[in-house]
């Protein structure tokens, strides 16, 4: 199991006056399940990006893990929904069950994955990018707003999914809300 840890780590924005983060130390276990919850604005993207080095940033980070962010950047959004994700899941025909499994779970009709994907609703396009996001066993998630664009329906069965992962190697997660 991995860790992640926060040494001395400070930012700002350069149109700050005072740093977001602060000399934080902070060290998290990678089998634990944490939700960042806060208003916008108060650094928890921010922190997700920091932890994929997209930031600069004074201090250290030191992890072993490798990091997967959702919502992933779909560059074709015109093609069907199927080939979209098999594409950024590096899937093929024998492992896609494994999409349609997790699609199950969160409530979506397995049939939508042969329309284009930006012809699904947007809360349908965060569930299938979910789906993809949950079969991937070798990554620490970072899930980014996982609520954003669903209904009050929509975010009680993303709310219950994410609730059911167990924390393990293959589902450990920071989420935002």
């Amino acid at each position: 199991m991995g860790t992640i840890q926060f040494k001395a780590l400070t930012f700002n924005y350069s149109d700050q006056t005072q740093p977001l983060f602060d000399h934080v130390t902070l060290q998290f276990d990678a089998s634990w399940k944490l939700g960042l919850i806060g208003r916008n604005g108060r650094g928890k993207t921010t922190l997700l990006k920091l932890l994929q080095h997209q930031l600069p940033f004074d201090g250290q980070l030191v992890t072993n893990l490798d990091f997967q962010y959702f919502p992933q950047t779909v560059t074709e959004p015109t093609q069907l929904t199927r080939d979209i994700l098999m594409q950024l899941g590096n899937l093929d025909d024998s492992t896609f069950w494994q999409v349609e499994r997790e699609l199950r779970l969160l409530q979506v009709v397995p049939e939508i994955v042969c329309q284009p994907f930006d012809s699904l609703s947007p809360g349908e396009q965060t569930k299938m990018l979910l789906a993809l996001l949950f079969i991937d066993d070798y990554h620490f998630q970072l899930i980014d707003e996982p609520t954003n664009h669903l209904d009050q329906g929509g975010r009680q069965v993303v709310a219950n999914y994410l609730r059911q992962k167990p924390a393990s190697s293959s589902s450990a997660m920071i989420a935002t809300f």
